[in-house]
């Protein structure tokens, strides 16, 4: 890979927001102030707050490893192989086969809807999921124009939408909408659902070493990106409630096209299909630009099969790329296009990348411990109290993370059976295949 830096704080920008700007992310958002009203809004505040701790967290050891890929390297220099292995494969594999797969089945849903029966089932999924991988199999350059173009687009749209719910001249309907906003309004029980439109900032943190000046702008990208986000993701998530009501929200397969619908008639279904399709590719182009990186530096410190190393003319992971392609082809398989078989799995998906979160936190108190003198161009603010609070915080997420009482057991069920199954294979590898101990910490790497 080319490491001479370009990149400036827009593109990075646009590559920490990339996953957070998605249609199953909007989807999320949705149901969440459909089944908790106001509620919504003080969840969104936690969950900012807990992914400002999470950015920081990340932030630091970032710049204490700037040419390291992400998440395996930073754990593994405080915890040890076994939980490296642990946080990606929980944290980035599992949430690849299913959230891109949902997204693939949102874009072909609607798509189908502004065309009907234009392609067979699923065609429209495929030719996404193609383009996308020829980019990214081109290298980092051709990545970064597409991305911060696709987001800041999303953003615009997203900004549009909500300030012409409450302010044009469909804001009648939606202020009468907020009078149902305040029943049964409730916070816990989609927190996770809202921590799931605000988690991934930290897929930036593997194009450190191409940034221009990394110690301002890798920071800068996750924090205002998480802000601006938020910001934005509120001003649309009020709009579309006092304009289509909460029950809608709540209960519709796609709530995004009815509040599409909503604003501008049946006449925007066009507009609103190259809206779904930026999202899509917002979401898959950062999935395939960051994981595939994770697994190459895994596989070169032996956490993972060398073939994930190989490199293209273009310095680009092309094994290790097209196996994270192959992901949602299979969770496309698996929920036989019904996307609502795969909706629980994403919040159990979602709970699974918060655990990797915890690791993170953990392994930046052990390094404080262990390497205090290595250089650390950026440093999170009030160590260890915030790391502290961030892992109760986010344990609490989890315990809370079904949003009904009847979904706590396929969510639950789900996520024990990913985490157990990770946690063995893991476990198998280090000790049979690396021949090491499983929590023994490799030490800072160089930058």
């Amino acid at each position: 890979m080319n490491d001479s830096p370009r990149l400036g704080l827009a593109p990075l920008f646009a590559v920490a927001i990339g996953v957070i700007v998605a249609q199953s992310t909007i989807v999320s958002l949705l149901q969440a102030a459909g089944i908790a009203g106001w509620g919504f809004i003080g969840a969104m505040a936690l969950g900012w707050a807990l992914m400002m701790a999470n950015s920081a967290t990340y932030a630091e050891l970032a710049l204490m490893m700037p040419r390291a890929e992400g998440i395996s390297a930073y754990i593994r220099a405080g915890l040890g192989p076994l939980p490296a292995i642990f946080a990606v494969f929980a944290g980035y594999i599992v949430p690849a086969l299913f959230g891109p797969a949902a997204e693939l089945l949102l874009v072909d849903a609607v798509l189908d809807q502004v065309l009907p029966q234009a392609l067979p089932a699923l065609g429209w999924a495929a030719i996404v999921l193609a383009v996308l991988v020829a980019l990214n199999l081109r290298g980092t350059d051709v990545f970064a124009r597409v991305q911060t173009v696709l987001t800041f687009a999303m953003l615009v749209f997203l900004a549009l939408s909500g300030a012409w719910a409450l302010g044009g001249p469909v804001a009648a309907p939606a202020r009468a909408g907020f009078a149902a906003m305040g029943a049964d309004a409730s916070v816990l029980g989609v927190v996770a659902l809202v921590m799931y439109s605000l988690i991934g900032t930290e897929f930036v943190t593997p194009m450190t070493a191409l940034a221009a000046r990394p110690e301002r702008d890798v920071p800068r990208a996750m924090f205002i990106g998480l802000t601006v986000v938020a910001v934005v993701n509120a001003l649309y998530c009020l709009g579309a409630a006092g304009l289509v009501g909460r029950e809608v929200l709540a209960t519709a397969p796609l709530p995004h096209l009815d509040v599409a619908l909503a604003i501008g008639g049946p006449g925007v279904k066009l507009l609103f299909a190259t809206v779904v399709i930026v999202a899509t590719a917002s979401l898959i182009n950062t999935v395939l630009a960051a994981v595939p990186r994770m697994l190459c530096d895994m596989a070169r410190a032996g956490e993972a099969f060398p073939v994930f190393t190989r490199l293209n003319r273009h310095g680009v992971p092309w094994v290790a790329t097209l196996f994270v392609a192959a992901l949602p082809v299979v969770g496309l398989l698996w929920s036989g296009g019904d996307v609502t078989r795969i909706l629980p799995l994403l919040v159990a998906a979602a709970s699974a990348w918060l655990v990797s979160y915890m690791l993170a936190h953990a392994s930046l108190l052990r390094l404080r411990r262990l390497a205090p003198s290595a250089a650390r161009p950026w440093k999170a603010p009030m160590a260890p109290w915030l790391q502290l609070l961030a892992i109760a915080g986010l344990g609490w997420v989890i315990a809370h993370a079904a949003p009904a009482p009847e979904l706590e057991a396929p969510i639950f069920g789900a996520l024990a059976g990913v985490l157990g199954l990770v946690a063995v294979i893991g476990a198998l590898w280090v000790g049979m295949v690396m021949h090491q101990r499983w929590f023994a910490p490799s030490g800072v790497a160089e930058g």
